[in-house]
């Protein structure tokens, strides 16, 4: 295990939680802040510590942004390998020390941006000019933007460091977490498991303490299968709520972005960076008049859950592979009683009908019309000019294929008319209405169940257990949160994450219960790493 120095963090618990802990002892300890700030130490920092650190002047920009770039350096192609990282950003170190100088020398009162030097690292479906944006796909792999993705503008504009561009499956297509390009992705808690996907580089990322924030995609569990396999936090928002401008689209009617993080506070604060209106996404003004003035970290305040009701369906969501009796359910049962300590109320629920969850997505039907106008809107440069090139070039894992070869066979131009779109149309509101109905019925604040019925399984085997398509398939927002740990079929101890659904935009009540249940518990460990030199 790699221990943080306890000078950097009073203990890897606290750290993980989101304790205020600042990384040197007083103003005159410059050679000494230097010193902590190493590979081996900045990887249990959460946001909060980064921020307090630059705000107190405990640390420069451009030693903390060296740090996190060495650690990527230790542990993604070396070491462990955990194939995370598809390109690291050429020119972090430069906006670092621009930061650092227009800070000033210690002392000097300067107003800091929200985000200022905050390390972030970002999937590769998501459009920057400074790197590539390579889909995971051999394709991509040179491809630079013209333009960069609306929240990579913001998070910039707010200060933010992109550190790196993460892996995934090809096209965010896949869960199996293999990329054609870089091959599979490695969890850090067992090298020879996946990190699920498609977003398991951003996951595995923040479980590695590559960053203390991450962004990723999720559509059909894109952000909460990694998150739950690789043992972090993860925000699916809801839909409208962050802009998708200049992310590679699988269907526009479930796609989303959303933060992921060791800690609710550092998730909540990335949900707090990238929500807002974007004129170019006309459907991010459903969220205008919902985000919080406060923002949603403020609901990271841990606290009782007094007067809540929590409905918790421990089977019955999971394609295959559910296993009502099996160890995370067991999990899932000792986390009802911590919710129950707590002061909530916990609700047995039986979940949505089979079909109904089933039949509601709409991916296949789609995903060839929403590809089509994504590149079609990228100019010239563009790799491929349709769904149908991409799909004939065959430049993606047959995980992807899988996707694809049911998606091709789909008209875009006969959407309208196509009798099985209309009914996933219809069963995507019958679902929703469903769930609203269920939590008023039962003034439910929120659904509880596991992310995923089963720990992450060996690289290469189909995810089994998976319960994410109730949040994608309604369009409500869920969050993830750790909740133990389980032994694998090789004996292993792998993480295991609780997700709690919520209604339309109420992002800060589901916060405000996955923090009550984080502080109360205490469930994270640190994945155990090579120490770094």
């Amino acid at each position: 295990m790699e221990h943080a120095c306890r000078k950097v963090v009073a203990a890897a618990g606290a750290a993980a939680l989101g304790t205020t802990v600042l990384l040197a002892a007083g103003p005159t300890a410059s050679a000494k802040q230097a010193r902590e700030l190493t590979p081996g130490r900045v990887g249990t920092l959460t946001v909060r510590q980064v921020e307090q650190g630059l705000k107190a002047r405990e640390f420069r920009c451009v030693d903390l942004v060296k740090a996190y770039l060495g650690r990527i350096a230790a542990y993604d192609k070396k070491g462990p390998a955990l194939n995370a990282v598809i390109h690291t950003n050429p020119h972090a170190l430069a906006q670092a020390k621009a930061i650092d100088t227009r800070l000033g020398k210690r002392g000097k009162s300067v107003g800091l941006r929200p985000a200022e030097c905050l390390p972030v690292v970002v999937k590769d479906v998501v459009n920057t000019t400074d790197m590539p944006t390579t889909q995971g796909s051999e394709a991509f792999k040179d491809w630079v933007p013209e333009k960069n993705a609306t929240i990579i503008e913001t998070l910039e504009s707010k200060g933010a460091i992109v550190l790196a561009k993460t892996n995934l499956d090809d096209f965010a297509a896949a869960v199996y977490g293999i990329s054609s390009l870089t091959g599979a992705m490695r969890n850090p808690y067992d090298v020879t498991r996946t990190v699920g996907g498609s977003s398991g580089g951003s996951a595995s990322a923040v479980a590695a303490g590559y960053a203390p924030l991450a962004f990723g995609t999720d559509t059909g569990g894109s952000l909460r299968i990694p998150a739950a396999l690789t043992g972090v936090v993860t925000i699916r928002p809801t839909v409208g709520l962050v802009s998708r401008t200049g992310i590679f689209p699988r269907a526009l009617s479930q796609d989303t972005a959303g933060p992921i993080a060791a800690d609710v506070r550092s998730a909540a604060k990335g949900l707090d960076l990238v929500a807002g209106y974007d004129p170019a996404d006309p459907v991010t003004a459903r969220g205008v008049g919902h985000v919080p003035a406060a923002g949603y970290a403020a609901a990271a305040k841990g606290g009782r859950l007094d007067g809540m009701r929590i409905g918790l369906v421990a089977g019955g969501l999971a394609i295959w592979g559910d296993q009502p009796a099996g160890p995370v359910v067991a999990l899932l049962k000792q986390a009802a009683a911590d919710l129950e300590k707590r002061g909530a109320t916990v609700v047995p629920l039986t979940g949505p009908d089979r079909t109904m969850l089933g039949d509601s997505s709409v991916i296949t039907m789609e995903s060839r019309r929403d590809v089509d106008a994504f590149l079609k809107a990228q100019g010239p440069g563009v790799p491929m000019a349709s769904f149908k090139e991409l799909y004939d070039s065959g430049a993606y894992t047959p995980y992807a294929k899988e996707s694809y070869d049911r998606e091709i066979q789909v008209d875009p131009a006969a959407l309208s008319t196509n009798l099985a779109y209309q009914r996933s149309l219809t069963e995507r509101l019958a679902l929703q209405d469903w769930t609203l109905d269920t939590m008023a019925a039962h003034d439910l604040t929120a659904i509880a169940y596991p992310a995923a019925a089963q720990t992450a399984d060996l690289i290469g085997k189909e995810q089994a257990g998976l319960f994410s398509r109730w949040s994608e398939n309604t369009g409500f927002p869920a969050i993830t949160v750790p909740m133990g740990y389980a032994a694998s079929s090789t004996g292993t101890q792998m993480p295991a994450d609780i997700e709690f659904l919520g209604r339309p935009f109420a992002e800060s009540r589901i916060i405000g219960v996955a923090s009550a249940y984080e502080t109360a518990t205490h469930k994270r460990r640190l994945p155990s790493l090579p120490a770094i030199p």
